[in-house]
Parts: structure tokens; C-alpha cells; sequence
């Protein structure tokens, strides 16, 4: 059965990290985690691809040939809330100090923008994390920079919203622009069964089983054979207990992992 369609609606948060070069990026969903929440976002947010083609075609509209010759992918989120550190990663030539006053005494955050020298080449880790506690979350990951500038307003009747573009840089070896991951509800995981037998048959013929289901397998020695104790394992642990000669039943409550079962029987 092919996996149910989803409704996309609402919003979400957005998590920002420092990226280094040659670093694992993590997964999308252990990313989006409290200390990586950049800020929270006015307008939702939009991820947009735009592949570019190269198109040969004869005088005579014949014969054509297409190729793709570029690619590009911006994320784009409208920043409702944010102090000094927050433009730090939205402006490359950004620089965040804080200082002491000593005429008024407080304490202030100083974010001086400009310079092209002052440029820090800075990457960032960027997930949007789109909650549907229905269908199933959704995250958007790229590798990039705000390449748009930013714009800060101050209205009498309206919150002030930095619109930022993250242009999405190549995040790995292949390339990837961007790692979209939507979480499958009800989901069911299943562990491998790889059986090892020599003289041996096994009344369990399936490659896999699902977590949470007992494994039992009858083994029944070739002609004039005789089985010895077989090696049930779990999840890389020996299980013990599994193997009952007087029934020559092999049996796993519970599966919780990867289950191999060696069994050899020798002649008598």
C-alpha cells in the first residue's frame, strides 16, 4: 500500500548552527534541537529550487536536446524575533561586542556591520521544522548564507520582520542542496533474519521480522544427522534460553533487533 498523502499547513521554528567544513552534519531531526533555535519566525517559511537548462535545437524545431547547467536553492524566513547575535549570522561582516558604560551603567550589545575586509566567509547549518503532530513532521536542511541583506523596520502598528534568504552551498560530497526528511507515522520497523544452516532445514523461510514479534523457528536435521546446540543471536548479543532440543524449537520473544540463527548438525 503506498504511503498516505499529507496536507502541509502551518508554520514552524527555525535552528540555526555554525557549520565546519569537514564536520558531520547530524540528522535534521536530532538538529532541531533548543540550543540551535535561531529565532521564531512571522509569516512561515519558503523553500524554493530552481534548476536552470540548456536547450540545442535545430532551425527546423526537429530534433532538441536538453541538459541541466545549473541549480540553485533558497530558503526564505521572515525573522520576528532577534537581538545583536541573531544579525551576527545574518550579515557576513557582522561583529557583536558588549560593553560597559560607565556614565550610565548598563550593559549594551554592539553589532557593527560593514567592511568587505570584515567579511568571515561564515557557513551555516540552517533547518526549518515544519510540527504536524497528524501527519507527521517535516524538516528542511541546507548548508548556506544569507545572501539578502537585511532590512529592519520600526512601525508604530506593526512587529518588525527581518526577511532572510539562506542560499543553500553544496552540504556534502554529492552536492545535496538541500535534505528534505518528513516523518512516516505508524511506521514499522523490521530486523533481518539471516539463518545459517548446515544439515539443517528451518520452518521460518522469511529474510525479516517485525520489532515486537516473537521469532520461532522449528530446525529439523537431514537424515542420520543429529543438531547441536545452535547460536541464537540478537541485536549482537547471544541470546540465551532461545534453543529448545527436546521440541528443536528456536524461539525469540520480543525482537528488538537483528536476529542470526547458526545451526549445524553432524552425522551419527
Amino acid at each position: 500500500m503506498s504511503a498516505a498523502e499529507r496536507i502541509i499547513l502551518g508554520s514552524g521554528y527555525l535552528h540555526v548552527a555554525t557549520f565546519t567544513k569537514g564536520a558531520t552534519i547530524p540528522n535534521p531531526e536530532d538538529f532541531c534541537v533548543e540550543d540551535n533555535k535561531y529565532a521564531y519566525i512571522s509569516g512561515g517559511a519558503e523553500l524554493e529550487y530552481k534548476p536552470e537548462f540548456y536547450e540545442a535545437k535545430d532551425d527546423m524545431g526537429k530534433v532538441a536536446k536538453s541538459v541541466m547547467t545549473d541549480e540553485e536553492a533558497t530558503l526564505k524566513a521572515g525573522i520576528m524575533t532577534f537581538t545583536g547575535n541573531t544579525l551576527d549570522k545574518l550579515c557576513d561582516t557582522a561583529r557583536v561586542t558588549e560593553r560597559d558604560n560607565a556614565i550610565d551603567g548598563k550593559h549594551y550589545r554592539e553589532v557593527k556591520v560593514g567592511g568587505a575586509g570584515n567579511a568571515k566567509g561564515a557557513k551555516y547549518v540552517i533547518c526549518f521544522h515544519h510540527v504536524d503532530a497528524v501527519d507527521g513532521d517535516i524538516y528542511l536542511m541546507i548548508v548556506g548564507q544569507n545572501q539578502a541583506g537585511f532590512t529592519l523596520s520600526f512601525k508604530k502598528d506593526e512587529a518588525t520582520v527581518v526577511d532572510a534568504e539562506f542560499h543553500a552551498l553544496p552540504m556534502d560530497g554529492e552536492g545535496t542542496l538541500i535534505d528534505y526528511v518528513e516523518e512516516v507515522p505508524n511506521a514499522v520497523t523490521t530486523y533481518t533474519v539471516t539463518q545459517t544452516l548446515s544439515h539443517v532445514t528451518s520452518s521460518f523461510v522469511g529474510s525479516e521480522i517485525e520489532a515486537g514479534a516473537d521469532f520461532e523457528a522449528t530446525l529439523t536435521a537431514a537424515g542420520g544427522y543429529t543438531i547441536g546446540t545452535p547460536t541464537v543471536v540478537m541485536g549482537g548479543e547471544v541470546v540465551s534460553g532461545a534453543w529448545d532440543a527436546s521440541t528443536g524449537k528456536v524461539t525469540i520473544e520480543n525482537v528488538s533487533g537483528n536476529v542470526s540463527v547458526t545451526a549445524v548438525a553432524t552425522e551419527e
